[in-house]
């Protein structure tokens, strides 16, 4: 099939629309310890969808008051369908309305959350948002905030998951200090904002103590605690950085938050162990591929579907090499699979159609097998220095190609850069899309 035939191929595909690149929420939350409530006004805008209707998730212990678009009041059904705790809202326009990247969708809410202190209270846990030993917690799993429904493309869902930039401005005056999405704990009254669409959002709300670590960053961790975490983040994201010779911006937090209900959970940047001694086995050793991915886009933000899915071939490979290094074993096996598929993956001299992965981990192979392991450790780094000049994913990873060391470029090499080239290319003509479930 022919680049243009491909093009208006994808463009004719039902329920895609063109997103804008960055959905933005913007928020008032008031939190009291005290009357156990949160309540809050959250405006959304720059929503990737074109449509009469649109569904979001939300605690159904947090009530929607009302729903406005543009200013005007509107009606929505709610269904508990696919939703864990949860409800799913279903905005409803009339015909001649339609939600368009250029709405804004209001939504007013108040909510309760319950003290769970003891034992016995938590058996009668139901899925509120959780008060214990003096801290509110509520993470992506209790949907405090709105959630807009995402039906996501065929990629890996951490790719592509309906994530927003933020402004949220967090009042509670019975809290010592407010956490929300990454970086530090704040007073009451402080506006948390993000200008990049990266992750979940964790909220914290009462005591926490904040203190530094090398590869992390600690919330009510006991200084005795915090030298044995370090060790075990320094074997993952000590492999990452001296890999890719590039530290993130943010250090994941690590928030040891004590209760008798479980809510373990991890986001692209916060570890929350609820257990009641802080327990470094709850830190993966492994490197899985969302971890690498995370690492990599906090050190590059990507802004593109072409930078993503670099990323995401990239996140593959940098597993792969730590298997190699830390599970010799499981390398091995897989390996030997992948050897099996190099003699000919990629290398096709006519290869037009499009790949699932814009580079597989066996072209990655070849080019390491070409150019051996220290001149790929060189070509990591250079692919993310180019890219943290500014440079786009294409000329960044074209440049670091031609930065390659090597007296003699076989002919087995040069195909795979043009192969990889094509790749590039094909994919750089489709557009950046989104589908929303509109209806259940």
């Amino acid at each position: 099939m022919s680049r243009t035939l491909l093009f208006f191929f994808l463009m004719m595909c039902a329920n895609l629309s063109i997103g804008q690149a960055l959905s933005h929420l913007d928020g008032t939350v008031n939190i009291s310890l005290e009357d156990e409530t949160i309540d809050a006004t959250y405006t959304l805008s720059n929503l990737p969808v074109d449509t009469q209707t649109l569904s979001f998730r939300l605690n159904e212990f947090i009530k929607v008051k009302s729903i406005s678009l543009n200013g005007e009041r509107i009606a929505s059904s709610k269904v508990p369908q696919n939703c864990t705790d949860c409800l799913i809202y279903t905005v409803l326009v009339g015909c001649e309305v339609v939600i368009t990247p250029q709405s804004t969708l209001t939504i007013v809410t108040e909510g309760k959350f319950k003290n769970f202190d003891s034992e016995g209270g938590a058996k009668r846990y139901k899925g509120q948002l959780v008060y214990s030993n003096g801290v509110l917690r509520a993470t992506n799993s209790d949907k405090w905030y709105p959630e807009i429904v995402n039906k996501s493309s065929n990629i890996s869902d951490y790719m592509d998951p309906f994530n927003y930039t933020y402004s949220i401005t967090a009042n509670c005056e019975d809290c010592d200090k407010i956490y929300i999405g990454k970086g530090q704990p704040q007073p009451s009254g402080t506006e948390f904002t993000n200008a990049q669409a990266e992750g979940d959002l964790v909220l914290l709300a009462g005591n926490l103590e904040y203190q530094t670590g090398k590869y992390a960053n600690y919330i009510n961790v006991p200084q005795e605690a915090i030298p044995a975490l370090e060790a075990k983040f320094a074997k993952t994201r000590g492999f990452l950085e001296e890999l890719t010779q590039v530290s993130p911006n943010d250090k994941v937090v690590y928030a040891q938050v004590s209760s008798p209900v479980y809510g373990n959970e991890s986001t692209y940047n916060t570890i929350i162990n609820t257990g009641a001694q802080v327990d470094v086995k709850k830190i993966d050793d492994a490197i899985e591929e969302g971890d690498a991915y995370f690492y990599m886009a906090s050190a590059f933000k990507p802004e593109s579907q072409l930078d993503r899915m670099l990323l995401q071939s990239l996140a593959k490979y940098v597993k792969l090499r730590y298997l190699k290094k830390y599970s010799v074993d499981q390398y091995n096996n897989l390996n030997s699979f992948l050897e099996g598929n190099t003699s000919n993956s990629g290398l096709a001299s006519e290869r037009r159609e499009l790949s699932a992965l814009l580079i597989s981990p066996e072209q990655f192979k070849i080019l390491e097998n070409e150019i051996g392991e220290a001149e790929m450790n060189a070509f990591i780094s250079n692919v993310f220095q180019n890219l943290r000049v500014g440079k786009r994913s294409m000329q960044a990873f074209t440049d670091s190609f031609n930065q390659i060391q090597l007296a003699n470029k076989s002919e087995r090499f040069a195909q795979l850069e043009k192969n990889l080239q094509t790749q590039f290319e094909l994919r750089s003509t489709i557009p950046d899309a989104r589908e929303v479930i509109t209806e259940y």
